[in-house]
């Protein structure tokens, strides 16, 4: 399987002619005071590759851009974040997806790599129920990480900043880690409150939740392999499912 991306010529994606493509989402957000606005983004570039790399597939896929911006109303409120509405987010998915259809590609992966997307599993449950040539796919790789690895950490999944991203990017890209980092505990704060509050107020101003100080390269280096080797094997059992149900 080759990986083409937006380094190749269009004639080089002619001549292999990729039936697959994958979408990784980032974010411009605020990330607290240790980590960069482009957080996300960062991480989505990096493991999105390290997942195709490992992927067992008979053709070949076209690795998308990341998407540098994607819905972060949570963080609104910070300078630096930018943020689409759900129904932008919307447009641009579907014109991606029409983009796509109009070349050949059959499967689109869309890998949101930051949390706040909500929107993406209905735009996708809509979008293949019009029945069109490519069919959509929906990989969160935070979701397939196994309860035993969040185990690992004290605190288990801190939402935002905290002890599991702080260590992955120190795992990572080090050298984005700001030493100024200080713990925020928010006790029974999980991911749908967002829906309901902002990470202003969930975070009392600070920015992140959970325990950054406790991040390590150790532990970070336990994650990557838990994100990349169980959404390898999650897409893989998507993309066997499509071969035997080639229609929504």
């Amino acid at each position: 399987m080759k990986i083409l991306s937006d380094q190749h010529t269009a004639f080089e994606l002619e001549a292999h002619r990729p039936e697959l493509a994958f979408l990784p989402i980032g974010a411009t957000e605020q990330h607290s005071r240790h980590l960069p606005l482009a957080t996300d983004t960062i991480l989505a570039d990096q493991l999105s590759t390290a997942i195709l790399e490992q992927l067992d597939w008979p053709g070949h896929v076209f690795l998308l851009p990341t998407l540098p911006v994607s819905s972060s109303e949570e963080n609104t409120g910070y300078r630096g974040t930018i943020s689409f509405t759900p129904l932008t987010m919307r447009s641009i998915v579907r014109d991606i997806w029409d983009s796509l259809t109009r070349v050949g590609i059959q499967k689109l992966i869309v890998c949101p790599w930051h949390g706040g997307n909500f929107i993406l599993k209905p735009i996708i449950r809509e979008m293949n129920c019009e029945k069109q040539q490519c069919h959509l796919f929906y990989l969160n790789p935070w979701e397939q990480v196994p309860a035993a690895v969040y185990d690992q950490f004290a605190h288990g999944f801190e939402v935002h900043c905290g002890d599991v991203e702080t260590s992955l990017m120190l795992a990572l890209n080090p050298e984005y880690v700001k030493a100024e980092r200080v713990d925020n505990p928010t006790p029974h704060f999980k991911a749908p409150l967002q829906d309901m509050w902002s990470m202003k107020t969930l975070s009392g101003g600070e920015g992140h939740t959970g325990h950054p100080t406790q991040a390590t390269v150790a532990k970070g280096e336990i994650f990557k392999q838990a994100v990349i080797e169980n959404s390898v094997r999650y897409l893989q059992e998507l993309l066997e499912l499509s071969q035997q149900y080639p229609e929504y």
